[in-house]
């Protein structure tokens, strides 16, 4: 297991910053969806509101593998890692619950990545 560097917790913590998620399907079909709601719950941990069920649900499913980026510009990261499940009940799919039910949204789920590998994104400084 990897942890990431406080910079990377920092920035999937901010709700300005852009996400998404890719995962692949059990025929190596890539697959990217923008994830407003991915977060680091810790240095080792991020999690993210299954909104929508579809794709991507099917495929971490399927595969438990998936890759988030989180970018501000200038700064970026790449997290790779193994989806540990879907909550749907507890502490964490409350606090989801609770934010996106102010937008207007319904949660069915939130998916639990255990972080395995970090990548800066940043462009590289001379």
């Amino acid at each position: 297991m990897a942890k990431m560097p406080q910079e990377a917790v920092d920035l999937f913590k901010d709700p300005q910053a852009s996400k998404v998620l890719a995962t692949v399907d059990a025929n190596g079909a890539p697959n990217v969806a923008p994830k407003g709601s991915l977060t680091a719950l810790d240095a080792e941990t991020i999690a993210f509101a299954d909104i929508a069920g579809g794709k991507t649900r099917a495929n971490l499913e399927a595969t438990k593998k998936a890759a988030a980026a989180v970018f501000k510009m200038p700064v970026g990261y790449q997290v790779k890692g193994t989806l540990q499940g879907f909550q749907t009940s507890g502490p964490v799919f409350d606090n989801f619950a609770k934010m996106l039910k102010s937008m207007g949204m319904d949660v069915q789920a939130v998916g639990i990545m255990k972080v395995e590998e970090v990548y800066s994104l940043s462009p590289a400084k001379k």
